[in-house]
């Protein structure tokens, strides 16, 4: 017997609440999404109204329960996908250039100053963005020649954060 081909389901948890969903790398469509009692949802895609269960696995999977039927999912928080997808190009990538914030959130810890050196690698920031603390990170070495901000500073998708030389 073949073994059945099952489609991905990528779930991305957006910051107004709603899920986007997409599967097997389909364009992600909008679903509203209410937890009516702990791990059963009520959703309401492209005007169908559905009510599921949910199984958290390890890892930020989890399965789906619906009709008796079982579909495996990869939960990804939006802000965690959109640091992932805007990190690597917001961050250093030559001396001289600003380290930016790659997501909007409050900076919590500067774990630089002015006149230090940084690694290649080395954390040089914490934000915060929906209770989740994001260390931010120089891609090459240098030396901190500006702070652009301060602890408590409330920041935007790629304000400055700090400048290297």
């Amino acid at each position: 017997m073949a073994a059945r081909h099952r489609p991905s389901i990528a779930v991305y948890t957006a910051p107004d609440g709603r899920w986007q969903v997409s599967i097997a790398g389909q364009p992600a469509r909008l679903v509203d999404a209410v937890e009516i009692r702990p791990g059963t949802w009520s959703l309401l895609c492209d005007g169908h109204s559905l009510v599921v269960d949910l199984d958290r696995r390890s890892q930020g999977g989890a399965a789906v329960l619906y009709a008796g039927a079982e579909a495996r999912i990869d939960l990804v928080d939006a802000r965690r996908r959109q640091l992932a997808q805007v990190g690597r190009a917001a961050r250093v990538t030559e001396r001289g250039e600003v380290v930016r914030a790659p997501i909007a959130g409050k900076v919590v810890k500067l774990l630089v100053a002015e006149g230090d050196e940084v690694a290649a690698g080395q954390g040089v920031a914490v934000l915060e963005a929906m209770k989740m603390e994001n260390e931010i990170k120089a891609d090459r070495g240098g030396v901190v020649e500006a702070v652009h901000v301060q602890t408590g500073h409330l920041v935007d998708t790629q304000e400055p954060l700090l400048t290297l030389r």
